[in-house]
C-alpha cells in the first residue's frame, strides 16, 4: 500500500490564509477586489472607493479596513 501524502501548508501561506479569513475586504468578490487592486492606479481616492462600496456594492467596509487590507497584502 502506498501512502498518498497532502502536501503541507507552509507557515507564511497558513498566516495569509488565516489574515484573508478575518478580512472583510478578502471576503469581497474577485471582480469587486480586482476593482480595488487597480483604483489608485487609475487616481480614484480612497472617499470615493469608501463610498462606492458602500452605496453600489453593498459593503459596509470601514476606512480602517481598507487600509489594512492594502497594508497585509492580502492580494499578493
Amino acid at each position: 500500500m502506498t501512502k498518498t501524502t497532502v502536501p503541507m501548508l507552509g507557515l507564511v501561506d497558513f498566516m495569509r490564509q488565516k489574515r484573508r479569513e478575518a478580512c472583510p475586504v478578502c471576503k469581497l468578490s474577485q471582480e469587486v477586489r480586482e476593482q480595488l487592486a487597480t483604483a489608485s492606479d487609475k487616481g480614484i481616492t480612497q472617499k470615493y472607493v469608501l463610498e462606492w462600496l458602500r452605496s453600489t456594492v453593498g459593503a459596509p467596509i470601514t476606512k480602517d479596513e481598507l487600509t489594512g487590507h492594502r497594508n497585509g497584502r492580502h492580494d499578493e
